[in-house]
């Protein structure tokens, strides 16, 4: 008599399958079915350029978080120079940018 075993491996996004022959421990067939996540998002993932649902909320949260962390740093380094009694005077800051860049200017070439 001959004996067959049909296997099945069914998984969330994917159904595996494998017919083997036990007697003499051979595989006569095997493969699978991948489910694509959405309708939506089908094509996409049959072409192989899908991404996947939270893809775009990590990146989100790591821009947010890049973000927090730039200000944060921005603050401590105010807090430094104030306590400190390292920032300029608020003439200074109220200055443009060609006014600033001459006083620079002016600060390597003159005593």
């Amino acid at each position: 008599m001959k004996k067959t075993i049909l296997g099945l491996d069914l998984g969330t996004n994917s159904i595996g399958w494998a017919l083997v022959d036990a007697e003499n421990k051979k595989i006569l067939g095997m493969g699978s079915r991948i489910i694509p996540y959405s309708d939506t998002e089908g094509d996409d993932f049959l072409k192989g350029t899908g991404e996947s649902k939270n893809q775009s909320r990590t990146a989100a949260r790591t821009a947010r978080k890049l973000l927090d962390r730039y200000q944060l740093r921005r603050k401590y380094l105010f807090n430094f120079l104030k306590k400190n009694e390292m920032l300029p005077d608020n003439e200074l800051i109220s200055l443009s940018a060609l006014e600033l860049y001459s006083l620079r200017s002016r600060a390597a070439n003159e005593k």
